[in-house]
């Protein structure tokens, strides 16, 4: 099986496979408190900033920031985003952290002007992993804001856009303790060319992953252009960091439910129908993973008790239609997908009491941090019903030893302490 793309600099990648590294019982469940001998216990493999614009805004150039993101006050009370080319954008169930829902009237601040949680500086983050039982998160960007910028028509102003964003992740955000805070950052859709150059800039800044909102040459398929890209980030040894799938551009579901118009029905589906698979199955039969063997990818919030049905199925259903459409991959897909991916948990606790169906090598955890289905601040008690069919060494496997080994984290490192 091939190992995964850690190499951040000054770090080590961790043993390989389930139990590689023994863990004390109930280290797990707890982040350290002894600050001066802090360790890797928990790390989330999914979490999101969620923060008003301000603070990222400010690194892009004058002349394309009046087309920047801007956040309103609502006459209904909480706050919208401005965005050029698409609806008022309602964030409610984005800025949750463990509240009642409101798709509608959430803020980015409490009643007496405190930031809301998740939304704050750097400091508060690791504030909040201490409350949350957290030693490090793998940080995602804002999702209705990393998408909806996608439709501003200028393509300079955009692309200035994803780079103010990840100038402010990588240099403002998570360099103050960055092995810690594991921001990924956006790789811009608007053409391959974008993608590569955006892909070696925040490689050098320091970034632990990139995130890709479709694939790389901006379609919501493989194109031939895409190669380039994965093996580019092949040789920066840069972790390719997925959010549950790859879409396309104006997602009539996305711009429904950014204005707050989700229905009950959808939401219920919307963690079901499993669009990780979509784009599993297309990069297998676009041969992406047989050109380029080494290629690893990680969907974080994918969720995992799925996968052995959704599995057995594609690998049925390919062996009753493959003479029909005359395919003949090299090995089975779900051969493929245990080989080249990986899946991130959240409320999940069914996934393992299948774990013997499952290849516990390839699983993360995350709390989804301050999303609304997320675990704050009851991560370890999530913890515990979730982890509750495991051993230690398979507990320390997933929070640990997985995301160690993926972006490239020494984990047996002193970590960076949380500011007094």
């Amino acid at each position: 099986m091939m190992t995964a793309p850690g190499r951040r600099p000054g770090r080590t990648a961790g043993a390989h496979g389930p139990g590689a590294t023994s863990g004390r019982r109930g280290e797990w469940a707890m982040a350290a408190t002894d600050q001066g001998a802090r360790r890797y216990r928990v790390i989330s493999g999914d979490g999101h900033l969620e923060i008003p614009p301000d603070p990222w805004i400010r690194h892009v150039p004058e002349e394309h920031r009046d087309r920047a993101p801007r956040l309103i006050a609502l006459r209904e009370g909480g706050h919208g985003w401005i965005v050029e080319g698409s609806p008022l954008i309602h964030n409610g169930q984005n800025v949750t952290a463990g509240r009642p829902v409101k798709v509608r009237g959430g803020s980015y601040w409490e009643p007496d002007g405190t930031p809301f949680p998740g939304t704050g500086d750097a400091a508060q983050r690791l504030r909040e992993q201490d409350q949350d039982g957290l030693d490090a998160e793998v940080l995602y960007p804002p999702v209705f804001i990393s998408r909806f910028i996608e439709n501003i028509e200028d393509r300079e102003a955009y692309v200035a856009m994803v780079r103010a964003y990840n100038d402010f992740l990588t240099q403002d955000y998570c360099s103050v303790a960055p092995d810690r805070l594991l921001g990924n950052a956006i790789i811009p859709s608007s053409g391959i060319e974008d993608a590569i150059a955006e892909l070696k800039r925040v490689e050098g800044l320091g970034a632990a992953g990139v995130y890709l909102s479709s694939f790389p040459a901006g379609g919501g398929t493989p194109a031939p252009e895409d190669d380039a890209f994965w093996h580019a980030a092949l040789e920066l040894g840069m972790p390719i960091a997925l959010h549950a799938g790859l879409g396309v551009r104006n997602n009539p579901l996305l711009a429904e439910s950014a204005k707050g118009k989700f229905s009950l029905e959808w939401s219920l589906l919307g963690r079901t129908n499993n669009v990780a698979t979509a784009a599993i199955v297309r990069m297998i039969l676009d041969g992406v993973f047989d050109r380029i063997p080494e290629l690893q990818v990680y969907f974080a919030e994918a969720n995992a008790s799925w996968i052995p049905s959704a599995l057995f199925m594609v690998d049925d259903s390919y062996g009753v239609f493959k003479e029909w459409y005359g395919a003949d991959l090299a090995m089975k897909p779900s051969e493929y997908a245990w080989t080249h991916c990986h899946f991130g948990i959240v409320r999940d606790p069914v996934a393992m009491q299948m774990k013997h169906l499952l290849h516990l090598d390839r699983i993360m955890w995350g709390s989804d941090f301050p999303h609304s289905v997320g675990s704050f601040p009851e991560s370890r008690q999530w913890i515990d019903e979730i982890f509750a069919p495991c051993t230690d060494e398979e507990r320390r496997t997933i929070l640990v030893e997985n995301p160690c080994r993926y972006f490239g984290l020494d984990p047996d490192a002193t970590l960076t302490p949380t500011p007094a």
